[in-house]
């Protein structure tokens, strides 16, 4: 039973039992069909912004509010701004319409002034006004030379008593959808809380409601949707941002320590002569491991030879040097006589990821093998025969990995690279992969990812794994020079461009889509491919990828641009991780306001990769002032981590990384940059909690733990009680 409905059933019983099934009992699980006026098709309405429970209608917030609580006189309206008045509708509304647009039009008056009010396409408006009376109106102010409008305002009577939403002095504003009103939404939204504020669970415990200055679950959730004051919004805002985010972490604690708990792997310890092997392979790199890429490997090596599974993220900013703290592991693993998987979202990255692990372990017996989607049938075969006897220990692949026909001889090792690109189920499916003879031990997990995220969201996207960092790049390299020109500047660029191309380097010019289309002035591939390799008096040989061609003919132009046949490499984001070509030392981002700032730096990481001089050019003609400082701070910044900070900062959570895609769920109080405060509350009242319950099990966290598992089931559906 979900952990409302206990709280609920208990307190009906308290209220008293002889009222047996008098009276249905509250559910935040009802649907909202239950409600008074929600038939079929507003239910589907209501479904479309995922509101199908009770629960769901509570949890929908307001983004803004309306203040009523001060009224102004007409002679106080400014342009502009939203505000409250009192005036007399003077005469019956007109209408006009114009094929299904209408109009309705009605002058207001007060003390010899007077204002307009337009309402577009709400035609019953004029039915719900009566000439002579006082009402109470509320909307934006919009000034022509002397006339004043309000367009589309919200009213109420003001000469008669109010009714129980009247007296509201800050109204709450919802997102809406077609053919629901902020009427209706608030309405609903009145009758769930009518039917459950009595029976209200309060899930955190009081010590940590006294130690963070938290409000009860009642009143945050009352006057979120109800507020008196603007210091009620601000206090429920809090408690609300603290619970989800509190709820989260909670349940990524505990779905970390089960399974540090319950699960088992292979313990890949090897012995003297592995050792010795894995010593050579780090003394005969062409490069030495700078300190940091040292460090990660000890953290992992140290997983590795103890049979509790390893779930870590390795995380270093473009060209730091992760593949080869994974080509290390999967040596290792291999040297334990187990096998080894790593798994990239897209083939022309795991081709990467083959070449370079091939080349790494050229010393090795063990031998990489490559499965993608375009492998043939008889290769495809061969190496699913391999996988299962246990001939093949090491591969590299894409989705075609976790496909139900792949199975394993003994998995010891699953790493994922560009780890924001993958789901969380598709992640699920690789760690959980079983060897054919079902032993029960599961694979260690690495996962990679060269996406810099900062620490807040880190903690909530990877809350459930422990954090390698490489924080350091390789000796050598030259910081990647980073300029914005407009298409004023173009013809500097190429001359730039083509000295890069007689000195024998390699350049990109990435476009934000594959074909122009007659809607949009952005520059696309096809275009930008067509102009440079119909230039008179070029030589240049240029050539064309995106993700509309076939895996053989990316495949192909990536093989021609890796080996230098050609110079300039046209392209979407499809080269935004993973591509290592070195001699390529130009990177001309087109119409780069469309890119966010952490896609920019990684898209600069492809070039930089050598001792050469580098050089990335940000093209565009934007004005707006927002979009000229992000290209600022990408020109001034070579660290990801702070690009990413500044990132979050400028634009806002949002789905800053693809929540989603990791199936977590929406954070819809929290604020990641705003509300920092409450996420180093939120960390240290975990902490105290762990410290005195581990497990959640004491009395007191009963209820907690249940909350967890009942509030996001589909995230922590092995954590109930």
């Amino acid at each position: 039973m979900p952990a409302i409905d206990i709280v609920m059933k208990t307190n009906n019983e308290k209220a008293g039992r002889q009222k047996g099934n008098e009276r249905q009992q509250a559910n935040w699980l009802t649907s909202v069909r239950q409600l008074p006026g929600v038939g079929e098709r507003r239910a589907q309405q209501l479904k479309r912004l995922n509101i199908e429970t009770w629960f769901d209608l509570l949890c929908w917030f307001p983004r803004d509010y309306e203040d009523w609580s001060t009224t102004v006189s007409l002679a106080e309206l400014e342009d502009g701004r939203e505000a409250a008045f009192l005036a007399v509708v003077k005469n019956k509304p007109s209408v006009t319409r114009r094929g299904r647009l209408s109009m309705v039009r009605v002058s207001l008056y007060q003390d010899k002034r007077s204002i307009q009010a337009v309402w577009f396409n709400q035609p019953w408006i004029q039915n719900q006004l009566e000439s002579g009376r006082l009402y109470r109106f509320y909307g934006l102010i919009k000034r022509s030379e002397r006339i004043f409008q309000v367009q589309n305002p919200s009213f109420e009577l003001a000469d008669e008593g109010f009714d129980s939403e009247a007296v509201q002095a800050f109204k709450p504003i919802y997102p809406l959808t077609d053919g629901l009103s902020q009427k209706m939404l608030r309405q609903y939204i009145l009758s769930v809380w009518t039917a459950i504020k009595d029976q209200m669970p309060e899930f955190l415990p009081a010590w940590i409601r006294r130690s963070f200055h938290l409000s009860t679950a009642a009143y945050a959730y009352e006057r979120i949707h109800f507020p008196r004051t603007s210091q009620d919004i601000e206090i429920s805002r809090r408690r609300i941002g603290f619970e989800e985010l509190f709820l989260l972490r909670c349940g990524l604690y505990l779905t970390r320590r089960q399974t540090r708990l319950q699960a088992s792997a292979w313990n890949l310890s090897v012995n003297t002569n592995g050792k010795r092997m894995i010593t050579q392979m780090i003394d005969q790199l062409p490069f030495k491991l700078t300190q940091a890429q040292q460090k990660a490997w000890r953290e992992v090596q140290s997983d590795l030879v103890t049979d509790c599974p390893m779930n870590r993220l390795l995380q270093g900013d473009v060209g730091s040097g992760k593949t080869v703290i994974a080509a290390l592991a999967m040596l290792q693993c291999a040297l334990a006589g187990k096998q080894a998987v790593l798994m990239a979202p897209t083939a022309i990255l795991a081709a990467q990821h083959h070449q370079t692990l091939s080349r790494l372990l050229t010393d090795s017996v063990h031998e990489p093998v490559l499965l993608t989607g375009s492998t043939s049938i008889s290769e495809r075969r061969r190496i699913l025969s391999g996988l299962q006897s246990g001939e093949i220990s090491l591969v590299v692949g894409t989705h075609a990995l976790i496909e139900k026909k792949v199975q394993f001889h003994e998995l010891g090792l699953a790493i994922t690279d560009e780890q924001h690109r993958f789901g969380v189920r598709q992640r699920k499916l690789l760690a959980e992969a079983r060897n054919q003879d079902k032993v029960e031990k599961g694979p260690h997990v690495l996962v990679m990812s060269a996406t810099p995220i900062p620490r807040s969201l880190a903690l909530i996207l990877y809350g459930d794994l422990d954090l390698s960092l490489i924080d350091e790049l390789p000796p050598g390299r030259q910081p990647v020079e980073t300029y914005t020109a407009a298409d004023a500047d173009r013809d500097r660029v190429m001359r730039l461009m083509e000295r890069v191309v007689n000195a024998g380097h390699q350049v990109y010019v990435v476009c934000p889509m594959i074909e122009e289309q007659a809607d949009s002035d952005l520059l696309s591939a096809v275009a930008v491919y067509n102009q440079l390799s119909q230039q008179k008096n070029s030589t240049w040989n240029v050539g064309l990828i995106h993700g509309r061609l076939s895996q053989e003919q990316k495949d192909e132009q990536m093989q021609r641009f890796m080996s230098g046949m050609t110079q300039i490499l046209v392209s979407t984001t499809v080269v935004e991780v993973g591509v290592d070509n070195p001699n390529a030392t130009m990177m001309i981002i087109e119409n780069a306001e469309r890119f966010g700032l952490a896609q920019l730096h990684q898209l600069r990481g492809r070039v930089g990769r050598s001792s050469n001089q580098s050089w990335c050019i940000l093209m565009s003609d934007v004005q707006d002032e927002l979009a000229r400082k992000r290209l600022k701070v990408i020109c001034h910044a070579s660290d990801g981590f702070a690009i990413a900070e500044q990132d979050l900062q400028l634009r806002g959570p949002g789905d800053f990384f693809g929540t989603r895609q990791h199936g977590l769920p929406d954070l819809r109080m929290i604020n990641l940059y705003r509300d920092r405060d409450v996420i180093t509350d939120v960390e240290h009242a975990l902490t105290q909690l762990i410290d005195k319950d581990p497990d959640l099990n004491s009395p007191e966290h009963q209820l907690l733990r249940q909350v967890i598992a009942d509030r996001y089931p589909a995230v922590f559906s092995q954590i109930g009680l």
